[in-house]
């Protein structure tokens, strides 16, 4: 049985993507992709900035500037292909979790600047993590 695909909509496009299991894939879990996902230009003069201490969990649509406080060592791949290291971004208001995926690791240095972009607020064993778009990931400034 194969679905059909539909356009999606700019706020579903929005919204974080569930795991969810590929048909006839031998028991693999993934990621659902966006067809064309790419990041689409963004003016940063329009754009809201939130400080770390005004984010809630369930909060999407999130732009955030911060540096990085502290980047924990790479883990293995339990949860997909690419390698992850966690870490903490921080502004004058406080730190919040984020993981760093594939290339970004290499780039992740200790007080170097970042900017999200569009991100989400969630919560990983009790804890608040930011989680970057998917299309346009993390920026390093």
């Amino acid at each position: 049985m194969t679905k059909k695909k539909t356009e999606k909509t700019a706020e579903e496009k929005k919204k974080p993507v569930k795991a969810e299991k590929k048909e006839n894939a031998d028991d693999f879990w993934t990621d659902e992709l966006v067809e064309d996902e790419q990041a689409e230009e963004v003016d940063l003069k329009k754009l809201k900035f939130a400080k770390i201490k005004e984010l809630k969990l369930g909060m999407e649509g999130v732009n955030v500037t911060a540096k990085i406080d502290f980047i924990g060592n790479t883990g293995g791949k339990e949860y997909g292909d690419e390698p992850y290291a966690v870490g903490f971004i921080r502004d004058e208001t406080g730190e919040v979790k984020l993981t760093f995926w594939g290339d970004d690791i290499k780039k992740a240095k200790k007080g170097k600047p970042i900017r999200v972009i569009n991100g989400y607020v969630s919560e990983y064993k009790g804890q608040l993590q930011l989680n970057p778009d998917r299309a346009r990931g993390i920026e390093f400034i």
